[in-house]
């Protein structure tokens, strides 16, 4: 049996309007699929596995390309959705943002 170890595969940073946030993908080198967590949590918690393969490359920080953006308004909430590409993999990667802080659905990565 193998030793379970998590380690960086690449950190995406994505820019909007002044503000950043940075989204790591973990890989184990077992199952040749990403996970997503965060390194505090990534020893003390199960991460949250994504639809993404690995890319076997190592470590890297990749500024996300932003290709699409909308300004919504949702019962009265005025935020913006942002399309960003991750180029390594070439996936498209949704997400809003509001006031600072950007968001995203786990159900669609």
């Amino acid at each position: 049996m193998k030793e379970l170890k998590w380690k960086k595969e690449v950190t995406y940073l994505l820019e909007y309007n002044g503000d950043s946030f940075e989204k790591t993908h973990y890989v184990n080198g077992i199952d040749g699929r990403r996970y997503q967590s965060t390194e505090d949590r990534i020893n003390d918690m199960v991460p949250g596995l994504t639809t993404l393969k690995s890319t076997g490359n190592d470590f890297q920080v990749i500024k996300a390309e932003l290709v699409a953006s909308r300004d919504i308004n949702l019962n009265g909430v005025e935020s913006t959705e942002l399309i960003y590409h991750f180029p390594d993999i070439d996936f498209y990667f949704h997400c809003s943002y509001r006031q600072g802080n950007f968001s995203y659905s786990y159900l669609h990565y």
